[in-house]
């Protein structure tokens, strides 16, 4: 007698369609191997949001715990480790709203404009630049990761943290002048232009 029932191996090497079935039928290993394979590219995505690996492994997990919770959700609609990369970056936005406030408010023209030149910065070594981003304070570590690394505008920018357009352009501008002020100090020669 043969019953109705699929039995589907999961590994290492599952695709995502089947680690998605697996995940949705409740099982276990199914949503062990989906964090495992997607632990190694999205946990350098909150470390570059956060200054320790502790707070990164707190917002990773919280976000797969988000994605396990709206599995049901995808819709099948584009990547599905694009939809997961979304999933992350707002739990990391969100993890630093809990622990940042956001009160700096000033004009436009209050702004002084800082940039880099880009072949310095090609010349750069890439750990180097990311040590001296997550040393960076909490709300201007966010406005760069959202500006630079995710492309968002400030206008998008704003409208997700809360404040204005010209409070996100002032935080990535001293983020700039801080990171300058730091690579200066690692020995780079930094002309502003």
């Amino acid at each position: 007698m043969r019953y109705g029932c699929r039995f589907t191996l999961i590994t290492q090497h599952s695709t995502d369609s089947e680690l998605l079935s697996a995940c949705l039928s409740g099982d276990k290993k199914g949503q062990e191997m989906l964090y495992r394979k997607y632990y190694p590219l999205f946990m350098p995505i909150c470390m570059s949001y956060t200054r320790n690996s502790d707070d990164a492994s707190d917002i990773f997990n919280r976000a797969m715990l988000k994605v396990f919770q709206s599995l049901s959700t995808y819709g099948g609609k584009g990547s599905f480790a694009g939809w997961i990369r979304k999933i992350v970056v707002n739990e990391s936005i969100d993890f630093l709203r809990r622990e940042a406030r956001f009160n700096a408010n000033c004009s436009l023209e209050e702004l002084d404009t800082v940039s880099f030149d880009p072949e310095l910065i090609a010349r750069m070594d890439a750990e180097k630049i990311l040590d001296a981003i997550r040393a960076l304070p909490g709300t201007y570590r966010l406005v760069v990761n959202l500006y630079i690394v995710e492309g968002y505008t400030h206008k998008e920018i704003a409208e997700q943290l809360s404040i204005s357009e010209g409070t996100s352009k002032w935080y990535l501008n001293q983020a700039r002048k801080t990171l300058r002020e730091e690579l200066v100090k690692m020995g780079y020669e930094i002309h502003c232009f």
